[in-house]
């Protein structure tokens, strides 16, 4: 449950909501995307109330990547352009989305390539891994911004991908400039590391905001959330690595 939350959405800035299970990132994405009213204040775009917005032309401008994402039977190409429905599909545009999501590489693989449908229940259908649906759904939303979606909302959008193909996907989502604002939710710290901004949502309210850096220097000098929280999870990390490291060495 949100409470007092306050928060700015800044054109064209890669933006990450942080926090534990249960501090409302979830009820945030909703509210930004139309499905939930607010009981109190407003969410509001370029000033204007969005509930005083028809739903469709509020949504036509935002592309929400959801962490339980439909998994749709239909030919590669065209879950792709369900990002945006209205209109034909330009050309080269869910080429281009599929290489900024990574995807290219498993399209080639595809045995019909593009017209490959996306489920064995379908005759030359074929099955994707966890990995390989997400970044069909990336896809998705970046083919939506480059049809006019000037709000993605990522929802924890690498859960099921390897450490490389993460990286790399953030890289291009960090040199991405079009205008478009970004919106990251991830319980995984060291993803959004190159947010232009970091917000840490705590019982409902935004209680931390900054850089990485800036917020890892303020925690420690006052112990903040954050900074607490990516030390535990670098801890963790280092652990694993040595781990593997020591099981390669006695075997």
């Amino acid at each position: 449950m949100l409470s007092g939350l306050d928060l700015e959405i800044r054109p064209g800035e890669l933006l990450a909501v942080v926090g534990l299970n249960g501090a409302g990132k979830a009820t945030l994405i909703k509210l930004l995307c139309g499905l939930y009213r607010p009981t109190g204040g407003a969410v509001t775009a370029d000033g204007h109330d969005i509930a005083l917005l028809r739903p469709e032309n509020w949504r036509a401008h935002v592309a929400v990547a959801f962490q339980d994402f439909v998994r749709y039977p239909l030919s590669a190409g065209d879950n792709v352009a369900l990002g945006q429905v209205a209109g034909p599909v330009p050309p080269g545009e869910i080429e281009a989305a599929a290489r900024e999501a990574g995807l290219d590489p498993v399209v080639a693989r595809l045995p019909a390539g593009w017209d490959t449908p996306l489920s064995r229940t379908v005759s030359g259908g074929v099955d994707l891994s966890g990995g390989q649906w997400q970044q069909v759904v990336l896809a998705r939303v970046l083919y939506a911004v480059r049809r006019g979606a000037r709000i993605l909302v990522l929802d924890e959008p690498t859960a099921h991908l390897d450490v490389r193909t993460e990286f790399e996907v953030f890289r291009r989502l960090g040199e991405r400039r079009t205008g478009a604002s970004v919106v990251l939710i991830s319980h995984r710290l060291s993803t959004v590391r190159g947010a232009d901004r970091i917000v840490l949502l705590q019982d409902g309210r935004i209680t931390e905001s900054g850089t990485h850096d800036e917020l890892v220097a303020a925690g420690g000098r006052a112990g903040g959330r954050y900074a607490e929280m990516f030390a535990i999870q670098a801890a963790r990390f280092r652990r694993g690595h040595q781990d593997r490291l020591e099981e390669g060495h006695h075997s």
